[in-house]
């Protein structure tokens, strides 16, 4: 009796562990990065993460988590060794036709997407790849520049 006691609770007391888990969520950095940063201008918003050293045989950077949104985050091939990420913050003017050709250029407003982490207002979560394997990685104290 004592047995099964003791095996019924390891096994609810796993389970809660598990359920309280932080989603891969890593204290260091997975490269070495300058202060973040982001800018708005025309109903975009442009996230800026500067690196100044990454393995990028094991590592690579996929997504970023930033103000109720998400993007892809790519290195930016302009000599200055930092990754972007874009959001569309504010829907442009439409086109409103009865022809639908016309519609066409408009472009379609980005979702909100939660986190898969809790973040604050000015934070970050960097979603990346290890080896294969997808971690988190919180960025604090971004600031906006103009």
């Amino acid at each position: 009796m004592k047995h099964t006691y003791f095996i019924f609770s390891l096994f609810f007391f796993s389970i809660f562990t598990n359920c309280g888990s932080n989603k891969n969520l890593q204290e260091e950095a997975p490269a070495q990065f300058q202060q973040a940063y982001f800018i708005n201008s025309g109903g975009q918003m442009t996230f800026y993460l500067p690196v100044t050293a990454i393995q990028k045989n094991r590592i690579e950077l996929k997504n970023i988590y930033f103000k109720g949104l998400k993007s892809p985050i790519v290195y930016n091939e302009d000599g200055q060794n930092r990754y972007t990420a874009s959001f569309g913050i504010r829907q442009s003017d439409y086109v409103m036709s009865s022809d639908p050709r016309e519609e066409y250029g408009n472009k379609m407003p980005q979702k909100p997407e939660k986190s898969p982490v809790s973040i604050k207002k000015d934070q970050a979560l960097l979603e990346y790849q290890e080896n294969g394997e997808t971690k988190y990685y919180v960025i604090s104290d971004i600031e906006e520049r103009k």
